[in-house]
């Protein structure tokens, strides 16, 4: 049809009429000629079946410039740069690619454009993203689902007004968990265009362009991605000058939500909004006067502290540690007030087994260590301040771990596993002591109470002559690790872990010459003598002795051996890891 209107256009001889052919006009720069594509895959009233009319338009489409279906804002500009770095992005795509996959993605909203800028065309995962302009397309349904906050009020400044990606998205985002109004979509453009160059420093022949784009829009176009562009839009108006909280607290409050529900906890979007909001965390409360790694101790803390815990249910190595100028870990004789010898009393039964050199020196620090959590219990004041207290305490935990780690080449040594039950006891109570205000372990604990429970196994009772209070301290530290496990849990399919501990600790009663039913008192007097925090340990062993049948039930409220977590035979570390990051850091119910 096309072509035969031109043939009819040159029969009719132009303006003249006189059927001679008009002279070629001059040479003008032709105008990209606006082409319009339907969907029909909906079988809509517009669907075009002739396959040759749709041929035909591609066809011709494709060899013009590069198009795009929506109409272009009269303020686009598209320089020399932008299509030189097209262009030059093009021999990087295999590269990218293959780190595009390995890069996790969340569940995404289903629809149908490329996140790439036009002239840039690379085979993508099945998990890329792409947006429908169709009215049918869900990604419709859901945008209307939710409000954005209006923010039509604000200024932004001239720095944030851009109406299209420069890197790796060259159109505004159309399939979002959420609407935006233009500020809000400038900011979070402008949050892109700062981030993305960004996320591999090390990139700096920017051959990873196209994959972190790649990562980082897919995290805001995910179908649970709120969180996430709220997060970014919370950072971007901090850089714009403008006021981020409301952001920040929609961006907390929907995060939260993610983090409870055991199916999405764990996606790539949910973690780095947690990420982004720790950084933003760290960014408000830095104190400008600081230098050097002041100025990020609380971030390095809460790493830590996530990494350490991880390490200490899962029994691996953890994935961040903190070291000091010279490459080590500080050792926190060097920072308290006390000195080793006000806790001599404490070491004289570890002193008496014999125990290794250097754990004896971990054991005394963390003595140390104890005094000094206990007057900041206490009066809530000391010198170190509480953030110096939990890094201390995580790296001290991590020490016990390590030497754990390294005495599993020592298993023919005669004393391993006196020394291995006394660093396992001693990792339990650690954990235990700087959590004051948990109710429940869970599972937490359950590697190392399998752990203490086969060493314990191994060594024959008259090993423990020299001091039978530092054995029962132990048991009660494996007990109190083993109280919250789930029912019946058990280790090498054996008998179950707490009935364990309870049998083993009521030989070592009789055994030091306490026969019958004993008062939690006379049990007291022997835990405390070594490390012990009257304010946290009492009540717990109390409920716990008088269920173990220790002593006499002088306590109403009396623990169910039974365990908290319903029945289940075996533990496993990835059900542990969950416990951990939800009821030592990220408690839905505001509970721990």
């Amino acid at each position: 049809m096309f072509a035969q209107q031109l043939k009819g256009h040159d029969a009719s001889g132009g303006t003249g009429g006189t059927g001679g052919r008009l002279p070629p006009p001059e040479k003008e720069e032709q105008r990209p000629m606006a082409f319009m594509f339907i969907d029909s895959s909906n079988g809509g009233i517009n669907a075009k079946r002739d396959k040759k009319v749709r041929s035909f338009v591609m066809k011709t489409a494709r060899r013009k410039k590069p198009w795009n279906t929506r109409p272009k804002c009269s303020n686009t500009e598209t320089n020399a740069n932008d299509r030189g770095r097209r262009r030059s992005s093009s021999s990087r795509i295999n590269n990218s690619n293959g780190l595009s996959k390995t890069l996790g993605h969340s569940p995404e909203l289903e629809c149908n454009t490329s996140i790439l800028p036009s002239g840039q065309q690379m085979e993508m995962p099945p998990s890329s993203l792409a947006v429908s302009e169709s009215p049918n397309s869900p990604c419709t349904e859901f945008r209307c689902a939710e409000d954005a906050f209006d923010f039509s009020n604000l200024e932004i400044p001239a720095s944030t007004r851009r109406t299209s990606f420069n890197i790796g998205f060259a159109r505004p985002l159309d399939c979002l968990a959420i609407r935006l109004d233009a500020g809000a979509e400038r900011l979070l453009h402008q949050f892109v265009e700062a981030t993305t160059p960004r996320l591999l420093p090390i990139d700096t022949h920017r051959s990873s362009t196209v994959a972190a784009t790649d990562w980082v829009t897919t995290c805001i176009q995910s179908s649970i991605g709120a969180p996430f562009i709220y997060a970014a839009l919370t950072s971007s108006a901090r850089a714009a000058k403008l006021d981020p909280e409301a952001y920040k607290w929609r961006a907390i409050s929907e995060v939260n939500r993610l983090l409870a529900d055991p199916s999405k906890n764990t996606y790539d979007t949910t973690i780095a909004t947690v990420l982004i909001l720790l950084a933003l965390e760290e960014a408000d409360l830095a104190d400008p006067m600081r230098k050097g790694t002041e100025r990020g101790r609380s971030m390095s803390v809460f790493i830590l502290m996530h990494s350490i815990a991880q390490s200490t249910t899962s029994f691996k190595r953890p994935y961040a540690l903190l070291l000091d100028a010279n490459c080590q870990i500080e050792d926190y004789l060097t920072i308290s007030y006390l000195s080793p010898d006000f806790v001599t009393h404490i070491l004289r039964q570890f002193h008496a087994l014999g125990v290794d050199h250097a754990l004896f020196q971990i054991t005394s620090t963390v003595a140390v260590f104890i005094a000094d959590l206990t007057t900041w219990y206490n009066t809530g004041t000391f010198p170190v301040d509480s953030l110096d207290l939990q890094k201390h305490a995580s790296l001290l935990m991590y020490r016990l771990f390590d030497w754990y780690q390294q005495s599993s080449d020592a298993i023919n040594a005669s004393n391993a596993v006196i020394d291995q039950s006394i660093c396992l006891a001693l990792l339990i109570f650690m954990v235990i002591a700087t959590e004051p205000n948990a109710q429940s372990f869970g599972s937490r604990l359950s590697k190392a109470t399998a752990e203490l429970y086969t060493a314990r196994d191994k060594m024959p009772m008259h090993r423990w002559s020299n001091a039978p209070g530092l054995l029962f301290w132990i048991l009660t530290m494996g007990a109190l690790g083993a109280k919250n496990l789930p029912r019946n849990t058990r280790i090498l399919n054996t008998q179950p872990t707490l009935p364990y501990f309870a049998q083993y600790s009521r030989e070592v009663v009789a055994a030091s010459g306490l026969h019958g039913m004993v008062s939690d008192e006379q049990l007291l007097e022997r835990t405390r003598s070594y490390l012990w925090i009257s304010t946290i340990f009492n009540d717990r062993v109390k409920r716990l002795w008088v269920s173990m049948g220790l002593c006499r039930a002088d306590v109403v409220d009396v623990d169910d051996m039974s365990g908290s977590e319903g029945e289940r035979d075996q533990v496993d570390v990835e059900y542990a890891l969950g416990q951990s990051t939800t009821m030592r850091f990220f408690a839905a119910d505001g509970k721990k």
